[in-house]
């Protein structure tokens, strides 16, 4: 009796270790199947390209980019393409809607800008070279919403310029930082002073100085001719017409963001100083 116990025993013992070992090799191997879910790592998407248009409203999103440093970049391009005068990048900004002059006697093909000796490359790169601000008055039907109407040039920094005790001088603004004033115009002129982001009063007694028709050519070239000036503390001089603007009338061109990208709202040439 005491040897058939022992044998039961014996047989139910090994039983049961064959049985451990099977559910341990069943255990493992559903491990070893199964992966840990924080070790799974997401499938990269893979990116399509897309074409700049599309680019331009992925930006809107709330992820976009601030709107100054989109508009600062349409902005370069724009700069870019009117000194190649590029006629297809224009053309591209244009609207229905676009105003072509203060009176709203001019349009686009007035300006002949196929030609690219056009006045209109260089009033367009006036207008723009002295940096651009946002023009928080603008009603603009057509606006993209949550954007922001950009008017060239920023004339915001002369306004700031009038004080109580500092009150307008003339109408010229000059935009920019230490504006070389000339005793002569020419960059050989003696420089005799300098303007930064002020209000300059055109002198009639230099223009009337010059030659017959000099004066004419001079105010004619938005870039490259002279204005005669007289500063605040009543000096006289000369400063490239790079830098000075009329203020009541005279380079302007606006941007508003429409249908997913920028627009040109309008383009003012301006009285040729």
């Amino acid at each position: 009796m005491k040897r058939y116990h022992i044998l039961i025993l014996g047989l139910v013992a090994a039983a049961t270790m064959a049985a451990s070992t099977m559910a341990s090799v069943a255990y493992r191997a559903t491990t070893e199947l199964t992966p840990k879910a924080q070790t799974l790592k997401p499938i990269s998407k893979v990116e399509e390209p897309i074409s700049e248009p599309l680019i331009e409203v992925v930006q809107n999103s709330s992820q976009r980019k601030p709107q100054a440093s989109e508009f600062s970049q349409f902005r370069q391009r724009l700069v870019d393409a009117v000194q190649r005068a590029d006629t297809k990048f224009v053309q591209a900004i244009v609207m229905p809607q676009t105003q072509w002059s203060y009176g709203g006697t001019l349009n686009l093909d007035s300006y002949n800008i196929n030609n690219n000796q056009s006045k209109f490359w260089s009033y367009m790169t006036k207008a723009v070279n002295q940096g651009c601000g946002i023009d928080s008055q603008a009603q603009v039907p057509d606006k993209e919403p949550g954007s922001s109407v950009w008017v060239c040039p920023d004339i915001t920094p002369m306004k700031q310029s009038i004080q109580p005790d500092r009150p307008n001088f003339g109408q010229l603004a000059v935009i920019g930082q230490n504006v070389n004033v000339r005793a002569e115009p020419g960059m050989g002129g003696r420089i005799i002073g300098s303007v930064s982001n002020d209000y300059v009063a055109f002198d009639s007694q230099g223009y009337n100085s010059l030659p017959a028709g000099v004066a004419e050519k001079m105010q004619a070239d938005p870039l490259g001719g002279w204005t005669p000036v007289r500063l605040r503390n009543g000096q006289r001089g000369w400063i490239l017409n790079q830098y000075v603007y009329d203020e009541e009338n005279d380079y302007r061109v606006s941007f508003v963001r429409s249908r997913g990208q920028w627009r040109l709202r309008y383009f003012l040439p301006g009285n040729g100083n």
